[in-house]
């Protein structure tokens, strides 16, 4: 496993290396790295000193990735970073990030860590990493009861919350409009 790595220092994204992971993005035969990662929130930012524990209770997200000439585990970080940032602007926001703005906050996301476990490259990664994330997701729930906090489906406040920060004013009026409108035929 690699150690944990912070993501936004001085509150700037800063994508992770081939030295900071300790694995090539990619192999020769142009897949990238396959396996299960973790995303940690640490205001104290003492855990880069820590080896990386899935069930270390500053984890939020433990997801995979399979391994394929277009995308692995350190494109998953890419996304989950730049939805952080731009929320459903992003191209093809992912739900993870969405739910960090939304329980933590944008504002906090230079608390944010990446550790992966690297499980190799080439098409027969897939099911072995996601065999992996399922026992992971497993114990840290029968540990704490239920799944990291930015792991599952996204509240509908949140939704909301997150579509009226990219609004214009006149969309906000018309939605209102016809929220009035649904609430009186109702």
């Amino acid at each position: 496993m690699s150690k944990w790595i912070k993501l936004f220092p001085n509150d700037e994204a800063r994508h992770p290396t081939d030295e900071d992971c300790g694995f090539p993005k990619k192999d020769s035969d142009g897949y990238h790295m396959g396996g299960c990662y973790m995303y940690a929130y640490d205001p104290s930012g003492s855990i880069v000193d820590e080896d990386p524990d899935f069930l270390d209770d500053r984890v939020v997200y433990i997801g995979t990735a399979g391994s394929s000439k277009s995308r692995g585990i350190r494109s998953r970080t890419a996304d989950f970073m730049g939805t952080i940032v731009k929320g459903y602007v992003q191209k093809n926001p992912y739900a993870n990030g969405i739910l960090f703005r939304g329980k933590f906050g944008e504002e906090n996301k230079k608390h944010l860590y990446v550790a992966y476990l690297p499980q190799g490259y080439g098409p027969d990664i897939k099911e072995l990493a996601h065999r992996r994330e399922g026992e992971m997701l497993r114990e840290y729930r029968d540990t704490y009861g239920s799944l990291p906090p930015c792991d599952g489906a996204i509240p509908n406040e949140i939704v909301a919350k997150e579509i009226f920060k990219i609004s214009t004013e006149d969309e906000l009026k018309k939605l209102q409009k016809e929220l009035y409108l649904f609430l009186d035929n109702g």
